[in-house]
């Protein structure tokens, strides 16, 4: 079996995962990682096993045969248009990028590169739900018939009670608030809500959209629509 080396960009909660499964994978090696925060790909390297913790992407991207991108949102595209310029396979977390134009860009060099056979995907945690898996079973082999309806929903509650700490913390911004680069809870779950769907109907010929979001309760437990 031929071996593959993974390098990992961004070494924040979510890249523990990611490590933690390529690791069960027989021939796969965890060969590098880079953070743009001091000392945290070193920690993440101790922490895995990994054989080196780079200090730039290009670093990095010496090392490995594939990447996967675990950064906050914006900063999705850029080193995924290195990673693919560079002819490695890549891996980006969800969503691809946080806006249209990144997206068409780097579906562009992703078409491009493929063409040269690099391998890239844009990883959906619940994709590996039991119960989805079952659900895209009965409709492929069409167990249930012709669909004529679909309703999705996703219920999450860990922006309304704090939990995991309150969403005004700097930990979660970056998935809430446009001005820190996120597509908010529409970019951050509404992919995940399509592509589930689309995972059991099948692709979207037309969309029609309404938007509305509640006021937003600060730590201090005041109303505010900022």
């Amino acid at each position: 079996m031929k071996s593959i080396r993974i390098g990992i960009v961004g070494t924040g909660g979510m890249a523990n995962a990611h490590a933690d499964a390529f690791k069960s994978i027989p021939g796969v090696t965890l060969a590098a990682c880079v953070d743009v925060v001091p000392g945290r790909a070193e920690a993440f390297a101790a922490k895995h096993g990994i054989k080196r913790a780079a200090t730039d992407l290009d670093g990095l991207l010496a090392e490995v045969d594939a990447v996967s991108v675990v950064t906050p949102d914006r900063f999705h595209a850029e080193p995924s248009l290195a990673i693919l310029a560079a002819g490695k396979h890549l891996l980006c977390e969800k969503p691809l990028t946080t806006t249209l134009a990144e997206a068409k860009a780097v579906a562009k060099a992703a078409r491009k590169a493929a063409a040269k056979g690099v391998r890239h995907m844009v990883n959906f945690s619940y994709r590996r739900s039991a119960a989805l898996q079952k659900a895209m079973q009965l409709v492929q082999a069409g167990k249930i018939g012709d669909l004529r309806h679909v309703h999705s929903m996703y219920l999450q509650c860990w922006v309304a009670q704090p939990v995991w700490g309150h969403w005004t913390d700097e930990a979660w911004l970056w998935r809430l608030q446009s001005a820190k680069g996120s597509g908010g809870v529409l970019g951050d779950v509404g992919c995940h809500i399509l592509d589930l769907t689309t995972a059991v109907s099948g692709p979207v010929e037309a969309i029609r959209c309404t938007l509305g979001t509640f006021a937003k309760i600060d730590a201090k437990g005041k109303s505010t629509r900022t």
